[in-house]
This record gives C-alpha cells, sequence and structure tokens, in this order.
C-alpha cells in the first residue's frame, strides 16, 4: 500500500470537498482493530478510513460487506457520528493531520459542533473527537497525563509538533485509489469473521425480545401486586355480612370489583380466587424474569467479549445458539470450561469468556493469594493475577483487560485476593467479602493489543 505524503493528505482533502461536503453521515461501521468504514447519505462510495500502525490511510471505496467488530469504538464512533453533518474538511499544521467539522442536532434539536481529527503518521496514528470546545470526547488510542502530548478526555486537544517540515512532493492519487479499493477486496471483504455476523445478531435479537418481555411480565406483576388486597376484601365481607348499614357502606367503597348478582359469600369466594391467581401470577412472572434476565446476561456479555472470541468459539457458539447448517459439517470441539490467559513479565494474567471458564479459573485455578479483578455490579469475565506480589503495572493491565473483557472503555472495578472470595448460587457468580475498588477512564493500546496473544491454560 502506498505511504500518504503531505501532497496525497492535500488531494484526499480536495476529493472529500468535492464528494462528500454538505453530506450527512449515515452510517458507521468499525471493521476490525484499525478499519472502520463512514457512509454518506448523497454519496454511494464510502470513505475507509485505516489506522494501521505501520502506514495509515484513508480513500473512497465501492460498496463492501463487512461486519461490525463491538466495543467502544464502535458505539462511541456512531453515538457522535452517525447523523452527523459534514460542514468542513482542513488540514491541520501542514501535515498528515485532517480535521472534519460536523455539525449534530440533539434530543432537543440543538445543534452542536464536534470535530472529528484523523492523525495518519505511521507508528502513531489516532482518531479523536473533539466537542465544540477543543476538549477530547473520545480518541481510538489514549495516553496518560505524564505523556508529552496527552491524549485523555476532558483535555484541550494539542496538534501533533513536527519533528521536521514536510514538503508537497508527488503523489499518483488515481493509483492511491485503486490500491484503497484492492485492499478492501483482499484483505476487509474477506474476513473470516464474517460468519460471525449472524451470531451476532442473534444475541442483539433475543435481548430486545426478552427485554420487552421483561418488560410486560413486570407491569403484569405491578397489576398482580395491586390484587393481594383481595384477600383481606373478602374477608372483611365476611366478618360483616350480617350488618347491613355497614355491608352497604363497604360494597360501595369495593363498588368496582362487586358482583351486585351475587351475595356477599359469593363475592367473597370469587375475591378469594382472583387473590391466589394474582399470587400464582407474581410468582410465575418473577420467576421467568430472572429467567429472562439471565439470559438477557449471558448474551450481553458475549456481545462485550465479541472481539476476543477466536474462530472455533464462534463456531461453537454457532453451532450451539444457531439452526445446523448442512454445509458446514466440520466437527467443533472447544473445551468451554478452559480458561484463557496473557503473560507479562513471566506472570499470568487469567480470564474466562463465560461462566464454566470464570468458575474453574477462580475456584479451581486460582491460589488464595492470587489477585481476583471483576467489573463493578456488572455480569462480566474474571480476570485473575496469578502471582502472589502485584505491582502497579500488573494491576493496571488486569484492570484494563477486565474492562476490555466488559466491552467498556471507562468503569469501576472490584479487586480482592482469592481468599477474601467464594462462590454465589449461581455458576460463576461470586460473593466478595472484602475488596478495593479502583476506577479506569482509559485503556490503553498496548493492552488491547495484548489480548491478541491469548492462550488457552
Amino acid at each position: 500500500m502506498k505511504k500518504l505524503n503531505l501532497e496525497g493528505v492535500f488531494q484526499i482533502k480536495e476529493d472529500i470537498e468535492r464528494r462528500i461536503l454538505n453530506n450527512f453521515i449515515t452510517n458507521v461501521v468499525v471493521i476490525n482493530s484499525s478499519d472502520i468504514v463512514f457512509s454518506f447519505s448523497f454519496h454511494k462510495d464510502k470513505l475507509l478510513i485505516s489506522l494501521n500502525h505501520q502506514n495509515p490511510f484513508l480513500g473512497f471505496v465501492k460498496e463492501i460487506t463487512a461486519h461490525t467488530v463491538l466495543g467502544g469504538l464502535n458505539d462511541n464512533l456512531r453515538k457522535y457520528l452517525k447523523g452527523a453533518y459534514i460542514v468542513g474538511v482542513e488540514v491541520l499544521n501542514n501535515d498528515r493531520v485532517l480535521k472534519f467539522t460536523l455539525h449534530k442536532s440533539d434530543e432537543f434539536y440543538e445543534k452542536e459542533t464536534y470535530y472529528l481529527i484523523l492523525e495518519l503518521i505511521p507508528t502513531i496514528s489516532n482518531l479523536i473527537l473533539l466537542n465544540e470546545k477543543n476538549e477530547i470526547i473520545f480518541a481510538k488510542h489514549y495516553s496518560d497525563l505524564t505523556a508529552s502530548r496527552p491524549i485523555v478526555r476532558k483535555l484541550t486537544y494539542s496538534p501533533i509538533v513536527k519533528q521536521k517540515e514536510l514538503e508537497r512532493g508527488e503523489f499518483d492519487y488515481i493509483s492511491y485509489q485503486q490500491e484503497v479499493n484492492e485492499y478492501v477486496f483482499n484483505s476487509l471483504s474477506q474476513k473470516q469473521k464474517e460468519k460471525a455476523l449472524p451470531l451476532y445478531n442473534f444475541f442483539k435479537t433475543r435481548i430486545k425480545s426478552l427485554s420487552r418481555k421483561v418488560k410486560v411480565l413486570e407491569k403484569e406483576v405491578e397489576d398482580a401486586k395491586k390484587k393481594l388486597v383481595y384477600m383481606e376484601y373478602g374477608q372483611t365481607l365476611l366478618t360483616i355480612k350480617g350488618d347491613k348499614e355497614e355491608l352497604d357502606a363497604f360494597i360501595n367503597i369495593i363498588k368496582d370489583i362487586y358482583d351486585s348478582d351475587l351475595s356477599p359469600e359469593e363475592n367473597a369466594t370469587s375475591l378469594f380466587n382472583r387473590y391466589k391467581k394474582a399470587k400464582r401470577t407474581i410468582e410465575n412472572d418473577l420467576r421467568e424474569i430472572d429467567i429472562a434476565n439471565n439470559e438477557i446476561q449471558e448474551y450481553q456479555h458475549y456481545i462485550d467479549i465479541f472481539a476476543y472470541l477466536n474462530e472455533d468459539e464462534i463456531l461453537s457458539l454457532t453451532y450451539k445458539y444457531l439452526p445446523k447448517t448442512p454445509k458446514d459439517k466440520r466437527k467443533v470441539i472447544v473445551d468451554a470450561s478452559e480458561p484463557y490467559y496473557v503473560e507479562v513479565n513471566k506472570v499470568r494474567i487469567g480470564f474466562g469468556k463465560n461462566k464454566e471458564q470464570n468458575n474453574n479459573l477462580t475456584f479451581k485455578k486460582a491460589k488464595k493469594e492470587y489477585t481476583f479483578i471483576h467489573l463493578a455490579d456488572y455480569s462480566a469475565s474474571h480476570v485473575v493475577i496469578f502471582s502472589d506480589k502485584v505491582d502497579k503495572d500488573l494491576l493496571l493491565i488486569g484492570l484494563e483487560i477486565a474492562l476490555l473483557l466488559s466491552g467498556r472503555e471507562d468503569g469501576d472495578l472490584q479487586v480482592a485476593k482469592i481468599k477474601d472470595i467464594k462462590k454465589g448460587h449461581k455458576l460463576g457468580e461470586v460473593i466478595l467479602n472484602n475488596y478495593q475498588t479502583y476506577t479506569l477512564k482509559n485503556i490503553r493500546s498496548s493492552t488491547k493489543e495484548l489480548l491478541n496473544n491469548q492462550r488457552r491454560f
């Protein structure tokens, strides 16, 4: 792939202005960890942004078929960019950096301004979103406050400082565009994980369906709870049936549910029956709600870790949840209980991708003095650092892995020694007797890359 020089960036800027200025971004699809595709309202070609570590580039491509890789990058890009109107593009600081000016209406139809920064510089490529005050609201790659150029949320964006001035040398834009399309054809459209799209759609559809079911059941429970008072009403009728004046007064109070064609005794029996039915409804619905919520948690967990599932795991889950097709007769042999690990300075950091692996990791493989990490108040992967002594760097990596495996970029995490936790009522569930809470605001790209080297125990 031809590397972009400064002349190439200016030609891309001119092409962008010609094709998609005054267009809405109608869709954003994250294809993999480095490639993103934008679709537009009035232009059929799509814009491919590749933040490849060694050779970042962007260019227009024809219609492509690609699935979405899940996680914070995709969610944040869609949140801020889908539906945004492109009003301008410029080259920053005479460098390989493009700045898009975008307008988008919020839920109150107030216009908001965002800036999309694409830093197309090898080894330090990045995508950064800014608000109207030039404050960072999202970045693909963050750095901490000790960096020479901190990339941290809420900080004001500082452009890259060039080491030397770049010259606008020759650049064959036509052949470059051909190479961009060849890249898409040969690499992106052939991705094996496109096979996983039906599985991902199944999880999302089931979550929506089950969430609707839970809402209906919760409404039934609330309505049924209002009828529990019918037991008291029936008992009152039987108690005061001999006092006409008191009976008439009470009947007037419950006239909406009292059948005047029946005697007080018959009405009492009817109320008792309606009470029993309401009680059964509550018990049954609460049981169904619990089952549905457990299913939702299971499917959501798979969505959270989807980007870190390997080919065999995806195939295994496809066989488990989707109808088997005669086209793929490959035998699936995946040990669902065997967890994974990465190695840092000869120390293993283990993690589970399902409840069986979580249980095996925490309660069978881990020793009492090992460190346990879990996302606070959320059903997620267990992470265990296999060492009696854990320094700050090792702990930070473990915390970041726990966040990554929950599909998040920030959040609160609980840290405890294995000896201070015990099994919950359900498989993979834990109860922490003593723990500390840590809050992470971002995840380093080095930790994301570390997960690409995961292995089975």
